[in-house]
């Protein structure tokens, strides 16, 4: 008798420490799974986050320079003159047809933030990023007022022609300036996902 009692009570013992361990081994390999998943979610930010520095590159010294040339174009009478005649005349101060090409983006973060795998990420980690977005969005703010200047009736009447301009170098000199920051707060992002995932 003694016998079968310690023979079921080492039978319940392993069937125990069995569902213990099988438990245990679970969790391990769905944190480890979740990592994994955690590690993909931020390759896929710190790829956005590279595009979106490289469109910076690209656009910074481009708004810098249309800023410079709106600044003398403003003061130029012969300009002003042939802007009030003609609003196409503007676009002469934008060497690529545009103000703004390709858009930064955000869409990586904007998964991230409501996914549940953002709970592994590092504390610094998610600080910093959203610091970044937040500062992308905010780098963009004036651009309404850009356009609504760009698009307004009164754009280039001989009351509002070198106003307009000015606003129009100063809208742009305030994002230019903003992304100029931006590029400063994506370095220091990069720097420390860098020291993160080492």
């Amino acid at each position: 008798m003694n016998e079968t009692i310690t023979k079921n009570i080492t039978q319940i013992c392993l069937i125990v420490f069995s569902v213990v361990l099988g438990l245990y081994l679970s969790e391990r390999i769905e944190d480890n799974k979740n990592k994994k998943e955690a590690k993909k979610l931020m390759s896929k930010i710190k790829s956005e986050l590279n595009n979106n520095i490289k469109l910076l590159d690209e656009w910074v010294p481009y708004h810098r320079d249309i800023v410079k040339k709106l600044d003398s174009l403003a003061k130029d009478e012969n300009f002003v003159a042939d802007f009030i005649a003609d609003k196409s005349i503007l676009y002469s101060a934008f060497s690529k047809n545009t103000i703004m090409g390709e858009w930064l983006s955000n869409d990586a973060w904007e998964i991230a933030k409501s996914h549940p795998l953002i709970v592994n990420f590092d504390y610094d980690e998610l600080f910093v990023l959203s610091r970044v977005y937040k500062q992308q969005n905010s780098a963009f703010e004036s651009f309404p007022n850009l356009v609504e200047i760009l698009l307004s009736p009164d754009l280039n009447s001989k009351a509002h022609a070198r106003t307009n301009l000015v606003l129009i170098k100063d809208r742009l000199d305030d994002i230019s300036m903003r992304e100029l920051q931006l590029i400063s707060y994506y370095k220091e992002a990069e720097n420390i996902l860098k020291y993160q995932s080492n």
